[in-house]
C-alpha cells in the first residue's frame, strides 16, 4: 500500500511535456461535465423521436353510479333478447374494470421539426464543449508561460547573486587590511540580501502559479515545461460555430411553433373486461369491450401559441444580432493580437540583442570595479542591468506564448499541434 501511495505521488509530480498536461485536462471534472451535456442533447433528441412510437397504458378502476350503467354497449335486439329470455342484462350500479389502451401519433408536424431542431442543438453543445476544453488548454498555456517567466527571473537572480558574491570573495582581502572601504562590501552584501529577498517573492509566485495548473490538470509541477510554439491556422472562429447551430435551432423552433396550428392525427385502441352485478338478476356479469379508431385533434384558437412564435422569432433575432456582435469582437481581438505579436516579435529581437551586449559590459564593469574605477552602485547598476535584460527577454517570450494561445483558442485549432 505504502509503495502504491508513493507511485501515485510521484505520478502526480511528474509530467512528461505538455501533450501529458493537455490530457489530463481532458480526464478532469470540467470536461466530463461539458461531455454530459452533449449527452443530454442527444437524449433529449432521442425522446422526441421516441414520441412517435406507441404508447401502451394498463388501467383498472371500480365506479359506482346513483343508476344501473353498461358494462358495454348493448343493442336494441340484444336487450330485447335478454328480457325476453329474462337473462342478466349488462348493466350495474358497481362497476370493475381492467384493460388497455394503445395511443400512436399518425400526423403531429411538431415532432419533425422538434427533432430536426434538437441535431443542431446538438452540434451546438459539441462545440461549447469544445470551446470550453479549449479555453482550459489555452489557460494552461498563459500559466506555463508565465511560469516559465518566473523560473527564468528567478535564474537570472541566481546568476546576479553568484556574480555579487564572486565580487565580494574579490573585495574581502583588501577590506581586511584596509585598502578598500568596508562600506563598499557591505553594499554588496545587501544587494545579495535584496536579491534573495526578490527570489523568496518569485518562489511565492511559482508556487501559485503550479496550484492554478494543478486546478486544471490535478498534476504538481517542481520545475518549468519547455515548449515550442507552431503557426496557428486560420480557421473561422470557433466562438461562432454553437451560435450558427442555435439560428438554425431557433429558425425550426419557430417552424415547430408555427406547426403546432395543424391537426394532430392520432391512432388509439382500446380493451377492457368489465365486471358488474346485473341489476335486474343480480347475477355476475363479466363482458369485454374494445374499440380502435382513428382521432383528429385540432386546436383551431389558441391565443398563448401566438405568443410563443413570437418568442421564438424574438430569440432567433438575439441569436443572429450575438453571431454579429461575436464576430465583430473576435475580429477585433485578432487584429490587435497580429499587431501585438509583430511588436512582440521584434522587441523579443532586440531583447537577445540586448542581452549580449549587458553581458559584455558587466564584464568590462567588474574589471573596473576590482581596480577601483568604479563605484560600487556603479557597479551594481550593470549587474541589475543584465538581471533586468534577462528578465525582459523571459517575459517577451512568455507574451508572445500567451499570445499564440489566445489566437488558436479564437480559431478553435489543437493545441497539441501548436504547442509541443
Amino acid at each position: 500500500m505504502k509503495k502504491l501511495s508513493l507511485v501515485l505521488i510521484a505520478a502526480s509530480l511528474y509530467a512528461a511535456d505538455i501533450g501529458t498536461l493537455f490530457d489530463a485536462i481532458k480526464k478532469q471534472p470540467e470536461t466530463k461535465i461539458d461531455n454530459l451535456q452533449v449527452k443530454n442533447a442527444k437524449i433529449a433528441k432521442k425522446s422526441v423521436i421516441n414520441s412517435l412510437y406507441p404508447t401502451v397504458n394498463l388501467f383498472s378502476s371500480a365506479e359506482h353510479y346513483n343508476a344501473p350503467f353498461s358494462l358495454r354497449p348493448v343493442t336494441p335486439t340484444e336487450s330485447a333478447y335478454l328480457l325476453k329470455t329474462n337473462d342478466s342484462i349488462p348493466f350495474s350500479q358497481n362497476i370493475i374494470r381492467i384493460g388497455f389502451d394503445v395511443s400512436m401519433p399518425l400526423f403531429i408536424k411538431t415532432i419533425y421539426d422538434n427533432k430536426e431542431k434538437m441535431s443542431y442543438i446538438i452540434n451546438a453543445a459539441k462545440y461549447k464543449a469544445k470551446l470550453n476544453l479549449l479555453q482550459r488548454e489555452s489557460m494552461l498555456v498563459i500559466y506555463l508561460s508565465n511560469l516559465n517567466y518566473l523560473y527564468s527571473l528567478k535564474k537570472a537572480l541566481l546568476v546576479q547573486k553568484n556574480s555579487i558574491q564572486e565580487s565580494i570573495k574579490a573585495i574581502e582581502v583588501g577590506v581586511k587590511v584596509g585598502r578598500i572601504p568596508e562600506f563598499k562590501l557591505l553594499r554588496l552584501k545587501d544587494a545579495v540580501n535584496q536579491i534573495d529577498i526578490k527570489i523568496n517573492d518569485i518562489d511565492s509566485k511559482i508556487a501559485d502559479t503550479n496550484s492554478k495548473i494543478y486546478t486544471l490538470t490535478k498534476i504538481h509541477l517542481k520545475k518549468p515545461i519547455d515548449f515550442q510554439t507552431s503557426n496557428v491556422k486560420k480557421e473561422e472562429f470557433l466562438a461562432v460555430k454553437p451560435i450558427k447551430e442555435n439560428i438554425k435551432a431557433s429558425l425550426l423552433d419557430i417552424k415547430a411553433k408555427k406547426d403546432d396550428f395543424l391537426p394532430k392525427v392520432f391512432f388509439k385502441i382500446s380493451a377492457n373486461r368489465g365486471f358488474g352485478w346485473a341489476y335486474n338478476t343480480k347475477d355476475s356479469v363479466a363482458l369485454n369491450t374494445a374499440s380502435t379508431g382513428i382521432y383528429i385533434n385540432w386546436n383551431i384558437f389558441n391565443k398563448k401559441r401566438n405568443s410563443d412564435v413570437q418568442k421564438a422569432k424574438i430569440e432567433y433575432i438575439n441569436s443572429k444580432l450575438t453571431l454579429q456582435k461575436t464576430i465583430k469582437e473576435l475580429t477585433s481581438q485578432i487584429e490587435k493580437i497580429d499587431k501585438t505579436l509583430k511588436i512582440v516579435n521584434r522587441s523579443l529581437s532586440l531583447a537577445k540583442k540586448s542581452v549580449k551586449i549587458k553581458e559584455e559590459l558587466l564584464k568590462s564593469a567588474k574589471v573596473a570595479f576590482k581596480l577601483g574605477t568604479m563605484t560600487v552602485d556603479e557597479y551594481l547598476n550593470y549587474e541589475n542591468d543584465l538581471a533586468l535584460a534577462k528578465a525582459n527577454v523571459a517575459n517577451l517570450k512568455a507574451t508572445k506564448n500567451s499570445l499564440i494561445a489566445q489566437k488558436a483558442f479564437i480559431y478553435g485549432n489543437n493545441f497539441k499541434k501548436v504547442f509541443k
